[in-house]
């Protein structure tokens, strides 16, 4: 009603409107009947804006779900409700989360969240070899079939490959050959060992703040009547419609303090993968496909300031075509069922169709990935200019932030952006979780070439730490062609398999760090090519356990001024070599020696004023203002 009334007024001309206007909402929780839509009617100007605003103090909700009700009692602490008329005719799952205030509760399933059950074997006759060729079956163990007696077709099993998830609906069980075989393949090929649960089956309804549905009714294990159950029912709450190729866009638009919630979204005919299978039910890099339950085209400085975006399905927000300018500031982007921010499209669009220039800083981004695993905190995909700075990003399954969508060395939009004072920790194992469920990820992860000569990638002032992966996961990770990206004057902590990593890339630099406590390496190097890796310089690289170096560290890289230590048996370089040995002809400038670090102080990037990495040319950096910073009203 208010966007309309305010059209009318901009139509009619109303002089009310000279110098911007601001709707101002009041406490409470507004069910939106549909996606609130603006578009270049609905725009301001830089001398008159337009503002929708949470009444100062008060708790303001916009939602996208739908309360149920007419809850009965079905004894042993279970209740049911009628599933939602707009539900009921869905094929398949409706809906894949239910909350209960802030809470998201546990779609039913076992083993409880957190631990895994382990593929057995793989069946004879399903394809093998070939890692992209995923399988429709597999043989689980006998330990679990006691499990598997109470789980019958319908039920979804999620799968952990590599550094995807596969959603696979079970259509038959052979309970005699522990085989159970599913409607649709696995994205990548599966193996024996490799991770699993099972979930939406009503039989293994059996913990507190569980739930599922069943012969049309909603069942929700809870001590009491669960008051305030809310299911989403809205895939996109808000929408930026600009109209890009016309040179129409949503201009000046702030949302101030507002919380977006409840956003529902699953797989249909226009995200499904055709790469390997259009068959399979999941993605292969950072759920990239799922869309945010707030959606922009073509939309130009607009403005998040204090806004909460939760209890989503997919991601939170994403800025797509054409968007340009945009910030999200202040925010707090939690309980997601993918990541929380998307800047671009896997597209290289041409000029003003180019998304570019966003801004996310001083947001809390985390919880992510409740439903896609492998989703991320923040993706720029082929967009240059983006700034992300003091942010927090925590508690994802997968990587903290990706910048890139090209494979090698081919043509690439994402250049010059800019990654600076964020932190980013507990990736890989969140809190309550058991084992690392996927691999191949880092704290930050790049792809292709991120510079045009003039403009370039850059990662400075960030905190990594406390990152693990099933298989490989470290603090930043060069992938894929990675080109001319500086990372400097960045703390790394505490990963599994080391601080830094490149598989192969051309003229990055990687200087003035602090690399710490690697488990299994300290920096990894996995691919040779004919020409200049990386500049490794000025670093400080202190290990516990692990190797110093691992891969191929023969040729065609730089390395000078670094200092190595070891707090745990002697520094040994490749062919298990002291430093002076294989640096001949590879490094020049670099000793191991005791770089007195304060590894036991609350702040780990302070080193003494005597440390000898001064005198190798590190410069001491501060990280104090690291994250977000506190909100000026």
């Amino acid at each position: 009603g208010a966007r309309d009334r305010l059209r009318a007024l901009r139509a009619a001309a109303d002089p009310a409107l000279r110098g911007g206007v601001t709707i101002t909402f009041h406490v409470g929780e507004y069910e939106l009947a549909d996606t609130f839509v603006l578009d270049a009617r609905d725009s301001g100007s830089e001398a008159s804006p337009v503002v929708y605003a949470a009444a100062e103090g008060e708790r303001v909700v916009w939602s996208g779900g739908s309360e149920l009700s007419n809850w009965k009692s079905e004894g042993d602490g279970v209740w049911s409700c009628p599933l939602p008329a707009w539900a009921a005719d869905h094929k398949g799952p409706a809906f894949r989360s239910l909350w209960i205030g802030d809470e998201r509760l546990v779609w039913s399933g076992h083993p409880v969240w957190g631990s895994f059950m382990h593929v057995d074997a793989i069946p004879v006759g399903e394809p093998r070899g070939d890692w992209t060729k995923g399988q429709r079956a597999f043989v689980y163990a006998d330990a679990d079939a006691d499990t598997w007696s109470h789980v019958e077709p319908g039920a979804e099993v999620v799968t952990f490959t590599r550094w995807v998830d596969s959603h696979l609906r079970v259509e038959s069980i052979d309970r005699e050959r522990r085989v159970v075989r599913f409607a649709n393949p696995n994205v990548f090929e599966l193996a024996p060992g490799d991770l699993y649960r099972i979930q939406g089956a009503p039989s293994l309804l059996d913990e507190d703040l569980e739930w599922c549905v069943a012969h049309d009714r909603v069942y929700v294990k809870h001590v009491s009547r669960p008051k305030g159950a809310v299911v989403p029912r809205l895939a996109t709450l808000v929408r930026l419609a600009g109209e890009p190729e016309s040179g129409r866009f949503v201009d000046h638009v702030e949302f101030r303090g507002i919380e977006f919630a409840h956003a529902r979204w699953w797989f249909d005919d226009s995200n499904k993968l055709t790469w390997p299978s259009k068959d399979v039910i999941g993605f292969v890099q950072a759920a990239n496909g799922a869309p945010g339950a707030i959606v922009g085209v073509g939309a130009r400085r607009v403005a998040f300031n204090r806004c909460r975006i939760a209890h989503t399905e997919a991601y939170g927000i994403e800025l797509a075509e054409a968007c340009r300018e945009n910030t999200l500031r202040h925010c707090t982007i939690t309980d997601l069922g993918a990541g929380g921010v998307k800047l671009g499209e896997t597209t290289i669009r041409e000029g003003e169709l180019l998304a570019r220039d966003n801004v996310v800083e001083d947001c809390i981004i985390t919880d992510g990935g409740k439903i896609h695993h492998q989703a991320i905190g923040v993706w720029i995909g082929q967009s240059p200019g983006n700034r992300l700075s003091h942010n927090l990003i925590s508690d994802f399954d997968y990587s903290g932030i990706s910048i890139g969508w090209t494979w090698g060395y081919g043509p690439s939009a994402a250049i010059g952006n800019t990654v600076e004072y964020n932190e980013i920790r507990n990736l890989g194992v969140r809190k309550g979780s058991i084992e690392p469920p996927l691999g191949d990820m880092a704290g930050i992860y790049t792809l292709g070439t991120q510079t045009d000569g003039v403009r370039t990638t850059t990662i400075h002032h960030n905190y990594f730490h406390d990152i693990a992966g099933r298989t490989i996961a470290w603090g930043i990770y060069f992938d894929e062609g990675s080109t001319g990206i500086v990372a400097e004057n960045n703390l790394v902590l505490r990963t599994t398999h080391g601080s830094f990593h490149q598989h192969y890339g051309r003229d990055n630099i990687v200087r003035n760090n602090i690399l710490l406590f690697g488990r299994d390496a300290q920096l990894w190097r996995s691919r040779r090519e004919d020409h200049n890796s990386f500049t490794l310089e000025r670093n400080i690289v202190v290990r516990t356990s692990g190797v110093m170096l691992n891969g191929d560290w023969n040729d065609h890289f730089t390395s000078r001024n670094n200092i190595f230590w070891s707090l745990n048996g002697p520094a040994v370089f490749p062919g298990n070599t002291q430093l002076e040995t294989w640096a001949n002809g590879r490094d020049t400038g670099s000793v191991v020696a005791d770089p007195r670090v304060l590894i036991d102080a609350e702040k780990p990037w302070k080193i003494a004023p005597d440390s000898p990495a001064i005198g190798l040319g590190f410069v001491p950096f501060d990280l104090e203002g690291v994250g977000p910073r506190k909100s000026a009203r």
